[in-house]
């Protein structure tokens, strides 16, 4: 697997124009299909909505970790965003969330990640990195967080 600084760059982190779950997923998948990693946009989005489909990503405590392990990405992605207001998300907890890390895989790599996937999931359990992440001045510095806390 890369390094997660080439997997979280600066530029795959936004603060959100999205109010709803489905704008979220749309906006995360857009900034996603600038990464040389999706194959297919289109295909992508679609299996992040089945996989939502399924069972809520909003894991609870203001965060989601929409993801899909999918032939239509050949390495990983993952796009970050940051809502000040907050999303209803169906979260487990039915609260709004306001952090939402969204990550595709290709099928082959499930090892690695489910890895990942755990990784970020005790990063963001984390009150004082939450908090820090959500307090953040830039989108640099939630990407330089997020990378320096995975690594």
């Amino acid at each position: 697997m890369k390094n997660i600084s080439e997997i979280i760059a600066t530029d795959s982190v936004h603060d959100l124009t999205a109010e709803t779950k489905d704008e979220a997923l749309v906006e995360l998948c857009d900034i996603a299909a600038d990464s040389h990693a999706v194959i297919d946009h289109k295909k992508f989005l679609k299996a992040i909505r089945d996989r939502e489909k399924i069972m809520s990503t909003g894991i609870g405590g203001g965060v989601a970790i929409p993801h899909s392990r999918t032939p239509s990405v050949k390495d990983f992605v993952i796009t970050v965003g940051r809502s000040k207001t907050g999303i209803d998300f169906e979260s487990l907890d039915g609260l709004p969330v306001n952090i939402i890390i969204l990550m595709g895989s290709p099928e082959r790599k499930k090892n690695e990640f489910l890895k990942l996937l755990g990784k970020i999931g005790k990063l963001l359990n984390e009150p004082y990195f939450k908090q820090d992440f959500l307090n953040a001045k830039s989108t640099s510095e939630m990407s330089r967080m997020l990378v320096e806390n995975l690594e």
